[in-house]
């Protein structure tokens, strides 16, 4: 059964959208703690530093995610792919897999879709490849049942 590439997009969106919200809330959260006003003289500076750091990751993970939502906001769900590349859906004897950003996998109509990003060494070893080709990756053997 072909999944609805729409579909896997959306799915991806809300996995993105809520990875957005939750590192939205942790920055605030870090950012209230860090710089708060009521320190008791018990707190040292180095803690206050070692909060400031931990934020400052914080808001560079949110940016990251938020630069990945924008890209999966640019890719078409009607365009048919012939060959993996981004924003293709590629089954395998394996797993399928979605061409855009890395996601843990998503259950869609009881189907298991993991999202790639190009940037994955797996990518890397399929780039390209087109339906009935097959790679070996970490000692697993693939065969591309479809590309779409």
């Amino acid at each position: 059964m072909t999944i609805s590439k729409d579909i896997i997009l959306k799915t991806c969106i809300e996995k993105q959208e809520d990875l957005i919200k939750n590192f939205d809330s942790r920055v605030t959260e870090m950012r209230e703690d860090a710089y708060s006003q009521n320190q008791s003289a018990s707190q040292s500076e180095d803690r206050t530093a070692g909060k400031v750091e931990i934020l400052s990751t914080l808001e560079r993970e949110l940016a990251f995610v938020q630069m990945e939502m924008g890209y999966l906001k640019t890719l078409n769900p009607d365009k048919v792919n012939e060959k993996v590349e981004p924003g293709a859906v590629v089954v395998t004897n394996q797993r399928t897999f979605f061409i855009a950003v890395s996601t843990e996998k998503v259950d869609i109509d009881g189907q298991e879709v993991f999202g790639i990003s190009t940037k994955a060494p797996i990518y890397a070893v399929m780039q390209g490849l087109e339906t009935g080709d097959k790679f070996d990756f970490n000692g697993i053997d693939y065969v591309i049942e479809n590309v779409y």
